[in-house]
């Protein structure tokens, strides 16, 4: 748990840095300490606090609107640390703060704060767990179906070799004893006679056109069921506290695998990745669940662009590339576009255009504090009513100096739950 603390004299409270620092570490948590404005700003871009403690009155005058904004982007409570004076409480609640507390404040209250993240970490954590069982459950139908239709072919065509091998095992006993007679007798009529109708009851032409097309056909069936079960269990892998070295190339093929059922029958999917893009620091687990988000949203935008109709399928583009410093993922459809008034609050938290029971409008915001605090990065969204909506994601190759790790299981909401589909 990060702790960002606001002094903007620290050395006229010293003693109050060091009571937060001690409080903070009986919390498990780690003290970061913030004394002018630049120094709030680079904090907040190298990762979110799960509580702000921040000097009141202020008296900054640029951009305190702008750095109030990023602090309730970032941190989930943010309290005011304010004098005997009413103007530093009144501004405090003015700017938005979510509690007040004094220098000489008990202990007992001071805790009280702690526990009070702590008790929101929790929370988190089982929303997380929950959110992402649903997940799981929802995906669960599609790959059952996916698997289910290599494993009918592989089925019918073990079930084909199986009944020829009856007419091949017949056709070779005559053949076995027609080679016994030949060494007995120079009279083989009725042996030869024997074996060419053994040979027209096998139907051997056929078989040997047909038996080496179904044991390909059920090698291609074997490798698919492979690959879908690999794909989900790299997909599925459980998430780490620690970045780790990602291919983005694969983690999106996977995705695209896991999520076939749902675009398979609206859209096709085209893929252009940049060769000289390397691995990128990431929690792998967390960045393939903001981009099941966004396909799912696609698929389902463009299905909901052909209202029920045989229309030619849509199309899904998902590409990366290098951007300086920074890795590029873009995912874009031809769906139905989203609305000006709309575009705006696709990342805002319960905001959804699907009817009532269909979303909770999580799937986006999610996905927003994963890229966002998590992973330092950005996530952006362009739309035209009509055509289509393109979701930019950029994540820096390098890891950042500051990142919250994930927390057990998974942030994002299940796919099919929350978005504003593009």
């Amino acid at each position: 748990m990060h702790v960002l603390l606001i002094e903007p004299d620290s050395q006229q409270h010293v003693d109050w840095i060091a009571r937060v620092r001690e409080f903070a570490a009986q919390s498990n948590a780690d003290v970061v300490v913030a004394v002018c404005h630049s120094e709030v700003e680079t904090e907040l871009t190298r990762g979110s606090f799960a509580t702000v403690f921040m000097r009141f009155p202020l008296d900054w005058t640029t951009d305190i609107d702008k750095t109030m904004l990023q602090l309730h982007a970032k941190c989930r409570c943010l309290i005011a640390v304010v004098d005997d004076s009413p103007n530093s409480t009144e501004q405090a609640y003015r700017l938005g703060v979510h509690d007040c507390v004094g220098e000489s404040c008990s202990d007992s209250e001071l805790m009280s704060k702690f526990s009070h993240a702590k008790d929101l970490d929790k929370l988190e954590q089982r929303l997380a767990q929950a959110q992402k069982l649903e997940s799981i459950g929802e995906l669960a139908a599609g790959i059952a179906h996916e698997i289910n239709t290599p494993i009918q072919y592989v089925g019918d065509n073990t079930r084909f070799v199986q009944e020829a091998f009856g007419g091949l095992a017949l056709l070779l006993a005559d053949c076995q004893n027609f080679a016994a007679l030949a060494d007995q007798t120079v009279d083989l009529a009725e042996a030869a006679n024997r074996l060419r109708l053994s040979i027209d009851s096998a139907d051997v032409d056929y078989l040997i056109e047909e038996i080496p097309a179904a044991i390909s056909q059920t090698l291609e069936g074997v490798d698919r069921v492979a690959k879908i079960v690999r794909a989900m269990k790299e997909f599925a892998h459980p998430g780490v506290s620690e970045m780790a070295q990602t291919d983005l190339c694969q983690a999106i093929n996977n995705t695209v695998m896991v999520a076939r059922n749902e675009w398979k029958y609206v859209a096709t999917i085209e893929t252009d990745f940049d060769s000289t893009l390397g691995p990128v620091q990431c929690f792998p687990g967390e960045l393939n669940q903001v981009l099941l988000n966004l396909i799912v949203n696609a698929a389902h935008a463009i299905g909901e662009s052909m209202n029920g109709s045989a229309d030619a399928k849509g199309c899904i583009t998902i590409s990366t590339k290098r951007c300086d410093e920074q890795a590029e993922i873009r995912v874009a459809d031809t769906g139905r576009g989203i609305t000006p008034e709309n575009l705006a609050k696709v990342f805002s938290p319960f905001f959804t255009t699907k009817a009532a029971g269909k979303g909770t409008g999580q799937g986006l915001a999610i996905a927003h504090s994963v890229i966002v605090e998590k992973h330092a990065g950005t996530i952006d969204v362009a739309s035209v009513v009509g055509q289509g909506t393109v979701f930019t994601i950029r994540l820096p190759l390098q890891r950042p100096k500051q990142v919250t790790a994930p927390i057990s299981g998974s942030l994002v909401a299940s796919p099919f739950e929350a978005e504003l589909t593009s």
